[in-house]
């Protein structure tokens, strides 16, 4: 189950927005948005991100920014002048080649071949195609880049592996962009790089830096489509492109009315590849930096860095783990030139692109310890985004791990409970009686409270069916909580979803748990809004003819008995 903002549901949010079309180019950006410290279902707190669609509308637009499967992306910037360094042969990035140029790349590639994704479309792309070739065959569609290339690379079992992704907006009029768009490489005017298979199975997602407004990633693979080796499944790719100065173009893939498939490409963006990853030009936009980031600690999940204080910009996320038990903090410390900026980080369920936590850090140099990040998937690796960052900002570091020193960014860490700072309140208006009404209120106020005796009080004051099978209420409303996170859900059915009729007197939410809506739009966006089912989830739910919605409901009669809290039959 995932839990996210009942209210506040701006799709565009998820990294910052800014335009890097050169090595020279100046790079706007927006100011720091006033993000609450927030849990999954904080009215006004939490942000829910969902992948983005363009569809045929005029004007359409679809910021493109990524988390790529193998490689790294570029990270906007935001709204001043940079302050630009000299050039990079002049000014170098500690620990960093001044001359990070290896062999050509386009000795390494597989000159002329076309990969078989590529193929079908017939648009003339080609491995070593000349790059001034490569241009949009649309005029209804356009391509811009709009951040720093940053990497994200996952330590998950078996070898590491990284992907490139960089944020960019794709506006169009006709047709539309279902498949996320690539990152193109070149080299001395010469194609060496087509991106990943964007056609199988992949899905429009946001960028991890820079993404603020509609946004989603353009991605590639750390390896180059352009030396296949013959595999047991046909293409295989393994070869790195070597250390060098590269321009790369986000290259997305409209479908005309007509059918047929079309590019639109950006203007190049210079990038420096060295032993380091890959990084964007013109950094020193926010002067020297004076915090380092620490050792990596003993559980650690994820963490985030962004270097800005050299002359080649590094943003790179780290995935070491998952969220098994326990309820993890951010630990984070951001420089800046103006102490009172501040960098909003979210923490993000990828599978789903949901955010179920954010965050303000102050860019004075101290530490920042969050409250307690509750929610987050039991079996796969979080994303630590970064949503929006000041021109200032030199140094920005975060991790996601089990709080050293006990839970003092939060309070207590043994009273973790799920509902902690919600700020909702239950309307009465969505109860059948006063009486129902009353009831309902309780059980949110006790919930926002973390009262467990309170709660527990509540359902034994009537005979309340508790799951199932059948648990004893003492047991459902322990503290601290466990990962099914009841009170967060209690408080999400109640003020976020609309009751409605069950018969005899009962009132159920949410009511797509009835025959009466369990096909209604509204009420299966309810719940997802909610954050009581993600999207996904809802819409597995609701393709199940046989049994629709299964998730978790309440019910208070009309004298204001709590008849049950459990899973829909």
């Amino acid at each position: 189950m995932s839990h996210d903002d009942l209210n506040d549901r701006s799709d565009q949010n998820d990294f910052l927005s800014g335009a890097l079309h050169g090595a020279a180019d100046a790079m706007p950006g927006g100011e720091v948005n006033d993000m609450h410290v927030s849990f999954g279902v904080v009215r006004d707190r939490v942000r829910r991100r969902r992948a983005v669609k363009v569809g045929s509308l005029a004007g359409a637009s679809l910021a493109v920014a990524g988390v790529l499967a193998f490689g790294v992306t570029q990270s906007p910037v935001w709204n001043s002048e940079p302050v630009l360094p000299g050039s990079p042969s002049e000014i170098v990035a500690p620990n960093r080649s001044a001359d990070a140029t290896g062999e050509p790349a386009a000795s390494v590639i597989q000159d002329g071949y076309v990969p078989s994704w590529i193929g079908d479309l017939g648009l003339g792309l080609e491995c070593g195609m000349p790059a001034d070739d490569l241009g949009s065959t649309t005029d209804t569609w356009s391509a811009t880049s709009i951040g720093d290339i940053y990497s994200v690379t996952s330590e998950q079992g078996g070898d590491p592996s990284t992907t490139w992704g960089m944020a960019a907006t794709v506006e169009g009029t006709e047709g539309s962009v279902d498949v996320p768009p690539v990152l193109v490489w070149s080299q001395d005017g010469v194609v060496v790089d087509l991106g990943l298979n964007a056609f199988d199975g992949s899905t429009l997602r946001e960028p991890l830096v820079g993404s603020e407004g509609n946004a989603t990633e353009a991605q590639d693979n750390a390896v180059t489509s352009c030396a296949p080796t013959d595999g047991d499944a046909g293409e295989v790719f393994q070869t790195p492109l070597p250390e060098g100065d590269y321009e790369v173009r986000v290259v997305a893939f409209p479908q005309l009315d007509s059918g047929d498939w079309a590019t639109a490409v950006s203007e190049p963006v210079a990038v420096r590849l060295d032993a380091d990853g890959a990084h964007s030009p013109t950094g020193t936009r926010g002067g020297a930096a004076t915090i380092e980031p620490p050792e990596r600690a003993e559980g650690e999940l994820t963490r985030m860095v962004l270097d800005r204080s050299t002359s080649w910009v590094s943003a790179q996320e780290t995935q070491f783990g998952y969220i098994t038990t326990g309820t993890p903090v951010i630990t984070a410390e951001c420089n800046s030139t103006d102490p009172q900026d501040e960098v909003s980080i979210e923490v993000v369920q990828p599978s789903t692109d949901e955010s179920f936590a954010t965050f303000d850090v102050p860019c004075d140099g101290e530490r920042f310890v969050s409250p307690e990040v509750v929610g987050g998937g039991a079996e796969e690796v979080v994303d630590l985004r970064l949503a929006s960052v000041p021109d200032g900002v030199s140094r920005f570091w975060a991790t996601l791990a089990p709080d050293a020193d006990g839970g003092s960014g939060g309070g207590d860490a043994a009273g973790a409970c799920s509902a902690d700072g919600l700020g909702s309140a239950f309307d009465p208006a969505n109860a059948q009686s006063e009486a129902a009404a009353a009831t309902a209120e309780a059980i949110v106020d006790a919930a926002l409270a973390c009262d467990q005796d309170r709660l527990v009080e509540l359902a034994t004051e009537y005979p309340t069916e508790l799951m199932v099978p059948a648990q004893p209420a003492e047991e459902v409303f322990a503290l601290p909580e466990d990962e099914s996170l009841h009170y967060l859900t209690l408080v999400g059915l109640l003020t976020g979803t609309v009751g409605a009729d069950q018969g005899e007197g009962t009132f159920v939410w949410p009511r797509v748990a009835t025959d009466e809506f369990s096909d209604s739009d509204e009420a299966w966006q309810e719940v997802v809004d909610a954050g009581v089912l993600s999207q996904g989830d809802a819409d597995a739910q609701r393709a199940d003819e046989l049994f629709g919605y299964t998730g978790l409901r309440i019910a208070i009669d009309q004298d204001g008995n709590w008849r049950y809290y459990s899973p829909t039959p």
